[in-house]
């Protein structure tokens, strides 16, 4: 008895040492589109890309990964693919769109808020195609 929990212990933390990675990966691929961005072609996305970091690891923390546990455990699984990384990139990130929508012309330029979002779109499919590369294999 002790083993087989001691076995599933180290199970779940291996599962969540790999989704802090798969984090750190997605947020990485959006920070590399948002500098490549701002610092080649003008060299003010300092504001941006301070706002995308905090904005991203509040996302990562509080939405991502808990909505993507509860969408897998509500269908049973992982199966269709498509729709984790469609509900990470595209569903979850409605308000951050929202907010750089409206940011426009007041903090933002159109062509760095456009920037941020496909940014987010980005890390938001990188990080639903790391979780069912992750758990599509695991029991519920």
């Amino acid at each position: 008895m002790t083993n087989a929990k001691t076995q599933r212990q180290r199970t779940g933390t291996k599962h969540q040492m790999k989704l802090v990675s798969i984090s750190l990966v997605s947020w990485l691929f959006g920070l590399l589109f948002l500098l490549s961005k701002f610092f080649v072609v003008d060299g003010q996305g300092l504001n941006a890309t301070v706002t995308s970091l905090i904005m991203a690891a509040l996302l990562f923390s509080l939405a991502y990964a808990p909505s993507l546990f509860w969408l897998r455990q509500r269908i049973g699984g992982c199966k269709p693919v498509l729709l984790f990384p469609l509900a990470s990139a595209v569903v979850l990130n409605i308000p951050v769109f929202l907010i750089e929508i409206l940011a426009i012309g007041r903090t933002l330029a159109p062509s760095d808020a456009l920037a941020c979002i496909v940014a987010f779109l980005l890390m938001g499919t990188v990080f639903g195609l790391g979780f069912v590369w992750n758990y599509q294999d695991t029991a519920l």
